[in-house]
This record gives structure tokens, sequence and C-alpha cells, in this order.
């Protein structure tokens, strides 16, 4: 099946950020951007440069775009996405863990976050806490406090594939044509 692995388009990617230095985002944070923007809302096109603040050349927007549209037919096979770091919220690998992948999702959020949250912004916000919580983005004393939970923290950290897939269908999925209708 389709696979963002794809060795020329994430090679062109993967060079070209290493190239740009340490302010340069890492394939794991350019992976976890490319499941939001694969899993959110329709964006008709990405201003990778402006997102990422930093030049992209056309050839690194593209295979950005490619591998992108790769994850989303990944999705629609009804494959699961293989993050490219472990599930594991504690372990610190300096931008190849699972926090910096969190941070990068949250990077393709903001790229339209208004439209996240339009439909519910409730179910929203639960959906994507794992995210926030694990990017340490957020210094909101709650999530301190649940950051010590560490059992609760690994479960949501185990559950990211399965909220990747729920987001994807609460934004894509069959029911999105009648979302404003009620169901029987």
């Amino acid at each position: 099946m389709s696979d963002i692995t794809n060795p020329s388009l994430k090679n062109t990617v993967r060079q070209y950020f290493q190239e740009q230095g340490e302010d340069a985002p890492t394939w794991t944070e350019i992976h976890g951007m490319l499941c939001a923007l694969a899993v959110g809302p329709e964006v008709e096109s990405v201003d990778y440069a402006a997102e990422l603040e930093m030049p992209v050349p056309g050839e690194v927007s593209d295979a950005l775009n490619r591998l992108r549209e790769r994850l989303v037919t990944q999705l629609l096979g009804g494959d699961a996405i293989n993050l490219p770091c472990l599930l594991d919220p504690y372990q610190e690998e300096d931008g190849q863990d699972l926090a910096s992948w969190c941070a990068g999702f949250m990077t393709g959020v903001f790229v339209d976050e208004e439209n996240w949250y339009q439909d519910d912004e409730e179910q929203m916000a639960q959906l994507l806490l794992p995210f926030i919580l694990i990017s340490g983005l957020d210094d909101d004393e709650a999530l301190d406090t649940l950051w010590e939970n560490t059992q609760v923290v690994r479960q949501m950290a185990l559950s990211i594939p399965e909220i990747l897939e729920e987001l994807y269908l609460a934004f894509h999925g069959p029911d999105q044509s009648d979302a404003s209708t009620p169901a029987d």
C-alpha cells in the first residue's frame, strides 16, 4: 500500500532541512505536520515557507505536498499511519521523539486552526489534547498536573495512531456531507 516513506520524496525533504541547520525542523517534526495536514480540514494550499518560518524551495514544497497526498491515500486505504518515532511521551531524543512529532502536528493544526474547531470545539479539544500535552507547547497548570500521571499520558501516546484515524473521519468521513442533519 502507499506509504509516506517514499525514499525519493523523503530524501528530498530530509536533505533540504538537514542542510538548513539546527533551527530547521527534523523529519519527525515534518512528518507530524504532514499528518495534521492530511487528517485535518481540507486546505487548498500550504505556504510551507510561512508555516515553517524559513525558505522552502518549490521542489521541496512539491515533495511535501506529494508526501501529504500519500498519507491521505494510506488513510483512505484503511491503513494506520506509522510514526517515525516511538510512542513514548517521556523519551527525549532531540527532534526525533514523540514530543517533536506532536509539536510538528500542532504546526499543521495551526495552518488552519479555526476550521479544526468550527464544528465541535469540545470534541476537537479532547481529540487534540494528547498532541498538545505531549508537545509541551502549552504551559497550562492543568496540563502540568496531567503530565505527572504517567499511566494516562502513556495511554494517550499509544492512542495517537487511532486518534489520527478518528480525526480523519471527523473531517473527511461519510457523515461529513450530512453533518448538519440530525441522525435518526
